[in-house]
């Protein structure tokens, strides 16, 4: 066994104590890297912030849920240790924590998310809105936390180009993804972030072969000038803009804008910013309030942190944060998989559904 599979193993092992003990930790790779990052928070749990800015020079990992005036708290993961203290030996003397029991999670049946349509399609019609993202959950059984590591490194290998995660909270649960998006990440003095809307299978096709249809091609006009008016109203006028264009994630292709800000933007301002961005329009639609309070109305299960934003901060006033995309809640013995999609008045809703089925199933080709 060479020097990497040792260190692979020992990897795996403190990866599965930390999951089998449940404590608070955290595990990603980012996009177009190779490497995985984590960090364990030890003695006590992860507690809850209400800004983003609070978190100044501080090392570690945020936890948002998508409704930030709802009943879920966001959270901060410490890095009290990291991928260099990987032994066992770190985690003898920490206490266990009880993992979130198996709860009642709504799945909705075609018939039900038929209904939410019309509903949907009849404000949209009214034009009420332009945009609103309906999402639902399918229900996985007999798949939960004993295979949770395996189906992260499956992840890792099936999205190099996505932002794939595991984290763990206790009593608050065990999330598993590859997210597409990007919110935004400050590295040194540039920050950046991206318009994300419409959803293709890549098939067999070059990427320079896909078409995109005019109800797609609007989708992402919308996040663009969304994210065009957010920048201006905080005053960050020295963008530059890259696409739209076709990106790949998977088997999935998406249309894609990158804004890219060259400045001396301060941890508050960024802070700022992606407060005022979450949840972007390719996950609550537009106008973001009218379509939030179309949600609360229509969906009826809760999203909890599914379409909230996670990923790691640091003491330099670095961040990478994502969007939680293509995720799943894991139970002791079964998982909630949550897909959406976005909807307009042009949307059909034999096409969306088959468009949720279809996300559905892609990550479930990676994982089984």
């Amino acid at each position: 066994m060479n020097l990497l599979d040792t260190e692979n193993r020992k990897r795996n092992e403190f990866l599965s104590t930390c999951l089998v003990k449940n404590l608070a930790f955290y595990v990603y790779s980012l996009p177009e890297t190779s490497s995985m990052k984590f960090g364990v928070q030890i003695n006590d749990l992860p507690q809850g912030y209400q800004k983003l800015s609070n978190l100044k020079g501080k090392e570690g990992f945020v936890f948002a849920p998508f409704d930030q005036k709802g009943k879920h708290e966001s959270y901060f993961i410490r890095k009290d240790l990291d991928e260099d203290d990987f032994q066992n030996e770190n985690l003898d003397k920490i206490e266990d924590y009880n993992a979130e029991e198996d709860s009642i999670i709504h799945e909705s049946t075609r018939k039900e998310y038929s209904q939410q349509m019309d509903i949907l399609l009849s404000q949209l019609n009214q034009k009420e809105l332009d945009k609103v993202i309906l999402s639902r959950i399918h229900i996985l059984n007999q798949m939960g936390r004993e295979k949770a590591l395996t189906y992260f490194l499956k992840l890792i290998d099936a999205y190099p180009n996505a932002f794939v995660f595991m984290v763990d909270i206790p009593k608050i649960g065990l999330w598993i993804g590859a997210s597409p998006e990007r919110l935004i990440s400050q590295i040194h003095n540039t920050m950046e972030t991206v318009a994300l809307a419409g959803t293709q299978k890549l098939g067999e096709r070059e990427l320079e072969d896909v078409v995109w249809e005019e109800k797609e091609i609007e989708e992402q006009s919308f996040v663009s000038s969304y994210i065009e008016e957010l920048l201006n109203e905080n005053q960050i006028t020295n963008y530059k803009r890259k696409g739209p264009f076709t990106s790949q994630a998977g088997n999935l292709v998406h249309l894609k804008t990158i804004y890219q800000i060259n400045s001396n933007l301060s941890f508050d301002q960024s802070s700022s910013f992606a407060e005022a961005l979450h949840p972007t329009p390719a996950v609550c639609g537009l106008p973001k309030m009218n379509a939030m309070e179309l949600i609360r109305t229509v969906e009826n299960h809760d999203r909890e942190y599914y379409a909230g934003y996670l990923g790691p901060v640091h003491a330099n006033g670095d961040m990478s944060l994502f969007v939680n995309l293509r995720s799943m809640k894991v139970f002791e013995n079964k998982m909630a998989l949550f897909v959406g999609g976005g909807i307009t008045s042009g949307s059909d809703p034999t096409k969306e559904w088959d468009e949720t089925c279809f996300k559905a199933q892609t990550l479930l080709n990676v994982i089984k």
